[in-house]
């Protein structure tokens, strides 16, 4: 029951960002490269980890940190810089349970992407998927209107 309901959040999430990264009439194909993907499950933290600067071109914004429990979950938008696009969420969860960090991307219009990111979320235990799900929940009713809007 815990996978049908992340996976629905996933997909109504999903949707919303899509249609508001999608202007009306558009003919622009906005999606998460795999290259972006990458950088946001494994690039960010080397970078961090090393003290490298930024991914050129790029800049985020911080949508929300939620704690849920043992688990808190940091919310990033990923635009594009020269073009302010929406490349991409990148959500750095932490378990307090494990002690570990996970760093995964929501990525945007790429269903191959979407499957490994829905993979990532899989291999997680119930409580976090539960607390993943209830903090999805909240940012999206709390949180990401406003900022979806301003892009």
């Amino acid at each position: 029951m815990k996978t049908i309901y992340i996976l629905v959040l996933l997909f109504f999430l999903s949707f919303a960002l899509h249609s508001q990264t999608s202007p009306a009439g558009s003919a622009e194909n906005i999606s998460t490269t795999t290259d972006e993907y990458n950088y946001l499950t494994k690039g960010y933290k080397i970078q961090l980890s090393s003290g490298l600067d930024m991914k050129q071109g790029y800049s985020f914004e911080r949508l929300a940190i939620i704690t849920k429990g043992r688990y808190k979950f940091d919310f990033q938008a990923f635009f594009r810089s020269e073009s302010n696009q929406l490349a991409g969420i990148m959500i750095i969860a932490n378990s307090e349970v494990s002690g570990r960090d996970y760093y995964l991307a929501m990525p945007i219009e790429n269903s191959e992407l979407r499957k490994r990111f829905e993979q990532d979320v899989r291999s997680w235990d119930e409580s976090m998927t539960t607390a993943f799900a209830q903090a999805l929940g909240e940012l999206y009713s709390n949180n990401l209107s406003y900022y979806v809007s301003k892009i």
